[in-house]
């Protein structure tokens, strides 16, 4: 009998290493095979945003050095919740990959009471991508300065107004309000465009716009430019000054990142983050992002995870000192 149970020992320990060995290549063959049909890449803004634009341009490259087409599929509404919501469901099998940024994977959480996907636990890191630069635009017959506005809105407090589409332009302004010591008051839309739209229009005194968005208006003197928010002056916008130089002590400082479903094998999470670390370093692709006001950035897995993680609480932290409520 002791021979018996030594030998079905015997035989459980031979099954268990030879599934381990047979195991050690599988995930090595997925990775070297993927990926082997198109990738849906979702991206929460509509088509020609700046994040739809960035995402192209990153998954134009993925496309050309893994031989799969990496296809754009355009999910925008909700502050990104939609598109979240959406890859958050998604198979863990690599063939769907997320466009995050701050307001999807930082600011949300801090803006709802009941956020219908998490950050943290439904997304595995892939790499940063970059930095986007912000710019605060008026309509030309408001003011010339920021602290000509400054002065307009105190001479009117709770009369002007702001349009946002969007987590970062609304949490933008409302650090503005409380840097400027101001009150302008926010008129919520479905995308930046149609709130710089509205500027242009008369019908909202103040907008908080990617540089990329904003730029084409300003150009055509159709917005009056005051500061942008990054902590140096950009070069698309050289005699506009920073918030800083206006007397304004705050940086408004976004970012975005793509990220996959959680539990997705970590070779080809690797594989990826490789190949659009490469992609960034492109010299096309390093003018492509500065041509539209952004500053490339990767990082690995791991250092994403953790800034998401700590973006989190301290957009949470801004969220609260400022008073925004949360929304249901």
């Amino acid at each position: 009998m002791r021979g018996f149970t030594r030998s079905v020992r015997q035989i459980a320990v031979c099954v268990a290493v030879l599934l381990a060995v047979f195991a050690l290549p599988v995930n090595d063959a997925l990775a070297q095979s993927y990926p082997s049909k198109p990738v849906r890449f979702i991206v929460y803004q509509a088509a020609g945003g700046t994040s739809d634009v960035l995402a192209r341009t990153v998954g134009q490259k993925l496309s050309d050095s893994l031989g799969q087409q990496f296809v754009i599929e355009n999910r925008p509404g909700a502050n990104g919740i939609l598109a979240m919501e959406l890859g958050a469901k998604a198979a863990p099998d690599g063939y769907t990959i997320i466009f995050g940024a701050s307001p999807t994977h930082a600011i949300n959480p801090g803006l709802y009471k009941k956020l219908s996907y998490d950050p943290v636990k439904d997304f595995t890191p892939i790499s940063l991508v970059g930095r986007p630069s912000y710019v605060i635009v008026v309509n030309p017959a408001i003011a010339n300065s920021i602290k000509e506005f400054i002065a307009l809105a105190k001479a009117k407090p709770g009369q002007l107004n702001y349009g946002a589409g969007g987590s970062n332009a609304r949490l933008g302004t409302e650090l503005f309000n409380n840097a400027a010591g101001v009150k302008i008051s926010h008129v919520p839309y479905k995308s930046n465009s149609q709130a710089l739209t509205d500027l242009m229009g008369g019908r909202v005194d103040l907008v908080i716009e990617p540089l990329m968005s904003a730029l084409p208006s300003i150009q055509a003197a159709k917005l009056k430019p005051l500061a942008v928010t990054s902590p140096q002056r950009l070069p698309q916008l050289p005699d506009v000054p920073t918030l800083a130089e206006s007397g304004i002590s705050y940086t408004l400082t976004p970012w975005a990142a793509i990220y996959a479903p959680a539990g997705v094998p970590r070779d080809i999470i690797m594989k990826l983050n490789g190949e659009i670390v490469r992609a960034l370093k492109l010299s096309d692709v390093i003018a492509r992002f500065n041509s539209l006001g952004f500053e490339t950035q990767s990082s690995t897995p791991e250092e994403l995870g953790t800034f998401t993680r700590s973006e989190i609480a301290e957009y949470a932290r801004l969220i609260r000192e400022i008073g925004i409520p949360q929304e249901e």
